[in-house]
């Protein structure tokens, strides 16, 4: 690709500057460059997270670590962020080590200049700019975020590197999302330090129209180096093989899942009289939480003499506007709203096992695989949801609301499904269906032994 005279200034001009900036500061304090001592007799697998074990996000990872033990693996585990620097690390299982160095490179200034550094002199960056023109997506903000998104893909690659020659090489790389850190070690891959890449992909690192800025930077770039790419949902699959152009021979779905309770766990439903719509979800713009409330509005009107609820447990960005909507169109209809607030997972499951609810309903614009509905299903709470994402693999056909209803189609679809809501036929029925494709100790263990497979092959 050729690049205008003014453009190349630019770029010029920039390259000076950031590696006048280099050679101000100092060099950076606390990233041990020692090597472990690896045993070359045991495979090594590096996965990289975007802040686990730091913080409080990427439950999923808690649950699938220990199914990796006794397994003949070495693994490191490598995030990328921390958020929270003065809260100590989640505990890691034996035989799963942490190491901080990328996430201190990228909190540092000569990190990140750098890493900018690279990005500017990198075919990746500049293939990336021909792709957003052909594409017809390039503008000022998505130039500026392809540069920040390469800037750390090749520090994921130079920290992939240096792990490598430290270890003795790396076996596999899994990256617990389809994103920069896949990039990066794909690049990694190419250059000899890394043998397998292996990712999952979930649903905003899937789906482009996710993103602020509607594109996924840089992966169509590497999807001949990804060697095993794991979806949580089918749709997401044939996405990434369709949108992406990735081999759908080497494209598997590994579906999460949840703990299986026991019966006395399961939520009960609200007596006579009384129906109680629970939800679980951020407050964001997909999540759609204004149809919801829209929709129980309509809802009042056609239940008589019944009492209507609404839970909600979750917070977000919209909480004000979403508090002047229920104050409007739910008050003044005698509708009982109740906000939880955000709940960890197990102050939600006893919540489940101690309060009444007849429905989960999940309006959103776009999902994965919602592990809100699975939980609650294997609770014994009949979900409706928007046939969006994944959604279908999880809903039986006659819970499955159009990906784009109105309030009043919401209203008369959860109207005409307050009994069966209620009917323990009903609440057994969705409890099997998640127990036989959800299991989450089963389906760490198949997604494993596959990753383990790779590793060693």
């Amino acid at each position: 690709m050729q690049r205008s005279g003014a453009l190349s200034g630019v770029v010029g001009r920039a390259k000076r500057w950031l590696a006048q900036r280099v050679r101000r500061v100092r060099p950076s304090q606390g990233v041990s460059r020692q090597s472990t001592g690896r045993h070359h007799d045991k495979p090594l697998v590096v996965l990289v997270t975007s802040r686990f074990p730091y913080g409080s996000a990427e439950q999923f990872i808690v649950a699938e670590l220990p199914h990796w033990t006794g397994r003949g693996i070495d693994m490191v585990v490598l995030p990328e962020k921390n958020d929270a620097p003065n809260v100590q690390p989640r505990d890691l299982p034996a035989g799963v080590t942490l190491d901080t160095r990328l996430l201190r490179k990228w909190g540092s200034q000569k990190g990140r200049a750098l890493s900018v550094l690279d990005a500017l002199t990198s075919g990746v960056f500049w293939r990336e700019i021909r792709d957003l023109a052909s594409l017809g997506r390039l503008n000022r903000s998505r130039f500026v975020f392809a540069l920040r998104s390469c800037a750390q893909i090749t520090m994921v690659r130079r920290t992939l590197a240096e792990l490598s020659r430290e270890h003795g090489g790396i076996d596999l790389v899994y990256t617990y999302w389809l994103a920069v850190s896949t990039v990066g070690a794909a690049l990694a891959k190419k250059q000899g330090a890394v043998r397998r890449v292996a990712s999952r992909a979930h649903n905003a690192d899937i789906y482009e129209d996710r993103h602020p800025l509607r594109h996924h930077p840089a992966v169509r770039q590497i999807v001949d180096e990804v060697d095993l790419l794991a979806p949580i949902a089918a749709d997401g699959a044939e996405f990434c093989v369709d949108r992406y152009g990735f081999d759908e021979n080497r494209v598997v779905v590994s579906r999460l899942g949840v703990d299986i309770p026991s019966r006395e766990e399961w939520c009960r439903p609200s007596p006579d009289g009384v129906f109680t719509v629970f939800s679980v979800s951020t407050m964001t713009p997909f999540k759609r939480l204004d149809l919801l409330i829209d929709s129980l509005a309509d809802l009042s009107q056609r239940c008589g003499s019944t009492t209507l609820r609404w839970v909600h447990a979750g917070e977000g960005r919209l909480h004000d506007e979403l508090a002047a909507r229920v104050s409007e169109k739910l008050q003044p209809r005698g509708i009982e709203v109740e906000w939880l607030g955000q709940l960890g997972h197990d102050e939600l499951f006893t919540w489940y096992r101690t309060h009444q609810a007849d429905v989960l309903v999940n309006t959103s614009s776009s999902e994965g695989i919602p592990v809100s509905m699975m939980e609650a299903m294997v609770r014994g709470v009949p979900v409706i949801g928007t046939d969006v994402g994944g959604v279908r693999e999880i809903l039986p056909p006659d819970w499955l609301m159009p990906s784009d209803p109105s309030a009043s189609e919401v209203a008369e679809f959860i109207a005409a499904r307050m009994d069966d809501a209620k009917s323990d036929r009903t609440r057994q029925e969705v409890a099997r269906l998640v127990a036989e494709k959800y299991d989450a100790d089963h389906n760490f263990d198949v997604f494993v032994d596959r990753m383990v497979t790779v590793a060693q092959a």
